[in-house]
């Protein structure tokens, strides 16, 4: 009878070498707990060399990799999940995982209640997405793609204020594309502006009171300040319900307070490619993600 080889957890990471990251930190991490860490060029994956993409990775044995790098096209995380099949590893996030947390679309109609009304294009038409955007009555609005916004162009590229017109608008959507490039996923989304509860300051504008929740397999790993602000982090694991209507089973979900004292989700995402807020310790993370002792 065949025997099946023993899968063993590490982690891949995928960096920009043009961008400072902390993955170094987190490798290090990793290694103290005795997780095995790779590299991945991320270049050639993205120039569709594969082999070269892939050539740190070991052609032997049975790998379960958790993909921590930078933010990938649900095409991109395809591709590199059929080439590291193709030398008898997976992923910990499968493609249709990655995809259900990563673009608004797959998570808003499972999470519509809890944030922002949203619209969205299939295409870049800043007119489909004026006439889309109608449905949730006057600016003020958030236009982003179906991925990631530009908010550190708030005024130019993101923000849609009160009484714009919809040539404000299509010059916004102009920006946004201008600003996302080849890395613009998909459409636009356009969302209402909620009021958020203000905290502080920071060098791109206000800090609202806002946490990254971590969750893995339904559990609620870790939570802390989006912004790094010294606050208390309140209990989030009555949130762990919500987040099992998200069909992944490692991904982030942003909530902030609005001015109110109600809680909202601002943005979900897939939890490999969501930066970890400076006060979140990767070991634990890892740990906890990974079943692995501290």
């Amino acid at each position: 009878m065949a025997t099946t080889s023993r899968i063993k957890q590490a982690i891949v990471f995928g960096r920009n070498p043009h961008q400072s990251d902390s993955f170094d930190t987190e490798a290090e991490a990793a290694e103290a707990l005795g997780i095995e860490t790779f590299q991945l060029d991320l270049h050639a994956l993205l120039e569709g060399n594969t082999d070269r993409a892939l050539a740190a990775i070991p052609e032997r044995g049975h790998l379960r990799l958790l993909y921590r790098g930078w933010m990938l096209t649900g095409e991109e995380y395809e591709a590199l999940d059929e080439a590291l099949g193709e030398l008898g590893h997976e992923l910990l996030t499968t493609p249709a995982e990655y995809a259900a947390a990563h673009y608004l679309p797959n998570w808003y109609p499972r999470l519509k209640g809890y944030t922002a009304r949203s619209v969205w294009t299939e295409g870049p038409d800043a007119l489909e997405a004026w006439h889309a955007a109608q449905e949730l009555g006057s600016p003020p609005w958030l236009v982003k793609d179906h991925v990631k916004s530009a908010k550190e162009r708030w005024a130019e590229a993101c923000f849609v204020p009160e009484g714009a017109t919809r040539e404000d608008f299509e010059r916004i959507c102009a920006a946004l594309l201008e600003e996302r490039g080849d890395r613009f996923e998909r459409g636009f989304v356009v969302r209402r502006f909620l009021p958020f509860k203000v905290r502080g300051r920071t060098p791109s504008g206000p800090a609202h009171l806002e946490f990254r929740l971590f969750f893995g397999r339904g559990r609620l790993l870790a939570a802390e300040s989006y912004d790094d602000f010294d606050v208390d982090v309140p209990d989030f694991t009555a949130f762990e319900r919500l987040a099992r209507k998200v069909d992944a089973r490692f991904f982030t979900m942003d909530v902030a307070m609005l001015e109110d004292g109600r809680w909202v989700v601002v943005e979900v995402n897939d939890g490999g490619v969501s930066g970890l807020p400076a006060s979140i310790d990767p070991r634990e993370l890892f740990a906890a993600l990974l079943g692995v002792e501290r």
